[in-house]
């Protein structure tokens, strides 16, 4: 386990996890964004997220391809995050269940690419991950806003967005409207964004 930990800490010593964080979100806008150019008639007020995995022609394979790679990319961006934020003693519960979290949702937001709606089936697999995503986000959101907020490294804003963005995800699945579903996708992945250029910024350590 020491020597494991070791490596991913020379490994962010050479790559720092912000990077995981921009790229896991510029491959989420960029194979969304392509799959709906070549979806005519696809309606954001209307349509889930997920009706672009059912695409026709390249649609559907640039949504579903896209979801297994930003998934799986942003997985080293939580890592880090959590490092960040354990050096607080009375984060480390917080963060750990963040981070093991943060890792359970990505590898779901994955295996939704192996399972588009194209069947009953397949449709109830696709569905159980989405939630698992979705309830995942929630809680790790919620419990890495409450790590900022012991942590004076960081702006109280970066807690009370992520509590906001928890807050919005329980809505759309209570409501399931499409719109909310694609307000959640670009206010997600702006937090990221945001986290990951501040750190940038801060040039943090890790341990």
């Amino acid at each position: 386990m020491k020597k494991l930990d070791k490596f991913i800490t020379s490994f962010f010593n050479y790559i720092p996890g912000g990077v995981f964080g921009l790229l896991s979100v510029f491959l989420a806008i960029l194979f969304v964004f392509l799959s709906y150019l070549l979806f005519p008639g696809y309606n954001m007020l209307n349509n889930d997220i997920s009706v672009l995995g059912i695409g026709p022609g390249l649609s559907a394979s640039l949504f579903n391809n896209g979801l297994k790679i930003t998934g799986i990319t942003a997985i080293p961006f939580f890592i880090y995050f959590g490092r960040i934020l354990r050096k607080e003693p009375d984060n480390q519960i917080y963060v750990k269940s963040a981070v093991r979290l943060s890792i359970v949702g990505c590898i779901a937001l994955s295996l939704i690419g192996f399972f588009p709606v194209i069947n009953r089936t397949m449709g109830i697999i696709h569905a159980g991950l989405a939630l698992i995503f979705f309830l995942c986000s929630i809680i790790n959101l919620v419990y890495f806003s409450m790590a900022i907020l012991k942590d004076q490294k960081f702006s109280k804003n970066h807690a009370y967005f992520g509590f906001i963005i928890a807050g919005l995800i329980a809505f759309y699945i209570a409501v399931r409207w499409s719109i909310v579903e694609w307000i959640v996708f670009f206010v997600l992945g702006f937090w990221i964004i945001d986290i990951s250029i501040y750190i940038f910024y801060k040039k943090f350590s890790i341990q």
